[in-house]
C-alpha cells in the first residue's frame, strides 16, 4: 500500500476519515529506501508532471494532512521515520518549493507498505494491511472477516499493535 492511499480511505462501517495507520513492515527494500531518502528534496526533471498533479491535489483537498498525521511508523526504519516527519511538517505549512513537492511525492507515492494496521478512532474497528494479500488494506465488514486468521495475524504483530486494538478492538481482540 502506498501511503498516499490514506488520503482517501475511510472506515467502511461509520465512514470516519482519517483512519489511524500503524506501519509494521515495508515492501520497499532497505536499499531502495536509502536511495529514496537520499534523493528526497532534490526535484527531478522526470517527476515534474507528478509535482503538478501533487500541487493540484494539495489545492483541491485530495491530500488530507490529518490522514498523514495519523501515521505511526513502527517499522524501525530511521529513513522512513524521518521522511514521514518531514512530510508531516511540510503538510502543516505551506508548500513553497519544488523540493517540498519532491519530499511529499517520494513519501506518499514511492514507498510501498507490506504490512500494517488501520484503526478507526470513531468505532474502534481495526483492519489489517497485508494479512491475505501483501500490501492490501482489508477494509471488510464484520460479517466477512475471518476471526481466527486475523487474530493469528495480529498475534504476529502484537508488540507493535496499538493497545486500543489489543484491549478492545472491534470486531474482535485477542
Amino acid at each position: 500500500m502506498k501511503p498516499w492511499l490514506l488520503n482517501i480511505l475511510a472506515c467502511p462501517i461509520d465512514k470516519h476519515h482519517p483512519l489511524e495507520a500503524y506501519f509494521f513492515r515495508w515492501e520497499t527494500t532497505e536499499s531502495d529506501i536509502k536511495k529514496l531518502a537520499a534523493e528526497s528534496g532534490h526535484p527531478a526533471k522526470e517527476l515534474e508532471e507528478k509535482y503538478k498533479v501533487l500541487r493540484k491535489q494539495l489545492s483541491d483537498g485530495t491530500i488530507s494532512p490529518p490522514s498523514i498525521d495519523a501515521v505511526v511508523d513502527e517499522t524501525g526504519n530511521k529513513e522512513t521515520a524521518a521522511l514521514l516527519k518531514t512530510t508531516q511538517q511540510v503538510l502543516k505549512g505551506k508548500v513553497e518549493s519544488q523540493a517540498d513537492l519532491d519530499r511529499l511525492h517520494r513519501y506518499l507515492s514511492s514507498l510501498e507498505l507490506a504490512e500494517g494496521l488501520l484503526r478507526c478512532p470513531e468505532c474502534g474497528r481495526w483492519y489489517p494491511i497485508g494479512n491475505n494479500v501483501e500490501s492490501i488494506p482489508e477494509l471488510m465488514p464484520d460479517e466477512l472477516r475471518e476471526k481466527e486468521k486475523e487474530l493469528t495475524w495480529l498475534e504476529k504483530w502484537r508488540s507493535l499493535a496499538p493497545i486500543a486494538v489489543l484491549s478492545g478492538g472491534k470486531p474482535f481482540s485477542p
